[in-house]
């Protein structure tokens, strides 16, 4: 069982994984749109009491999760020793995203909050609840980077992380810069 829950790509990876993962991305971005949460960053999700249309919600999943794909195997080109193949980066990468289904579901009990005033005890612990499946797809992600590329040990990790910041940074630039032409057109 610990393995399924932390290391299913032992079980699944390349195409499989990438269609699966694809597969519960847009049914995580469908309870997005109804719950009200945005994943408007490669490691960032938060709920709002704005209503935007469903493509956004969808943008904003593949937004998140092609950055972390995009710097992670730009990382791995530059510091692998290993040849890797993109599609089991890509793959392990999506199907790493499925705890944020989670995060989405949570967010239907958690009322967003539109004024700093408004927050009460109950609706931060309800908050904090999300931690553990940001924590869960941080150890996915890391899992699915760490067994594409064949990288290990500390060097892998620090890799890792610094992608991991620029794909936060190159998400958040992308939606910035986006959002505004997505709020716009309607489809």
């Amino acid at each position: 069982m610990n393995t399924w829950l932390f290391r299913p790509f032992t079980y699944i990876a390349g195409g499989k994984a990438l269609l699966t993962g694809w597969l519960i991305m847009l049914f995580t971005s469908v309870v997005a749109y109804f719950s009200k949460t945005h994943f408007d960053g490669a490691i960032d999700a938060h709920s709002s009491f704005l209503t935007l249309p469903y493509f956004v919600y969808l943008l904003e999943t593949l937004i998140a999760w092609g950055s972390v794909v995009i710097c992670c195997y730009t990382a791995a080109v530059i510091f692998a020793r290993t040849s890797f193949r993109f599609i089991d980066l890509a793959g392990t990468t999506a199907l790493a995203r499925t705890p944020m289904l989670g995060f989405a579901l949570l967010n239907f009990i958690v009322p967003p909050v539109t004024n700093i005033s408004d927050v009460t005890p109950m609706m931060l612990a309800l908050s904090l609840a999300g931690l553990p499946f940001l924590i869960w797809t941080l150890i996915l992600l890391y899992q699915a980077f760490s067994v594409s590329t064949n990288m290990k040990g500390n060097k892998a990790i620090l890799i890792f992380i610094g992608s991991l910041l620029v794909a936060e940074a190159l998400s958040k630039v992308l939606l910035h810069y986006l959002f505004p032409i997505m709020v716009n057109i309607r489809p």
